[in-house]
């Protein structure tokens, strides 16, 4: 049988792929990869990969944007998190909820 990836909404009811908006699609990635990263993190007791993201939080608002960083600042405790981004908005975000011996900023 196939696998089908589906989220389920507040209620219980199922939703496909494409019956999400961007950025709902965009979280669920997100929490995809942070997922195996914490689980290959976990399982192997190597020298992390370094998890390299550009521009994922464009379809965020702010309040999800936000704690989407928060979650990459503690990432970083555990792995390398190179975020790139040219929205000037998610930089001041990401200096709120990014521990500041954490984020190092690079402006090109």
């Amino acid at each position: 049988s196939d696998l089908v990836l589906q989220g389920v909404r507040e209620g219980g009811a199922r939703v496909s792929l494409a019956g999400m908006s961007d950025g709902t699609r965009d979280q669920l990635y997100l929490a995809l990869r942070l997922a195996t990263l914490e689980a290959y993190l976990d399982e192997r007791k190597v020298e992390p990969m370094p998890l390299v993201v550009d521009d994922i939080l464009l379809h965020f608002d702010d309040d999800r944007a936000a704690a989407a960083l928060t979650v990459l600042g503690e990432v970083s405790s555990r792995a390398q998190v190179l975020f790139f981004t040219h929205h000037s908005r998610l930089v001041e975000l990401a200096r709120t909820c990014v521990p500041r011996a954490r984020l190092c900023e690079h402006a090109l």
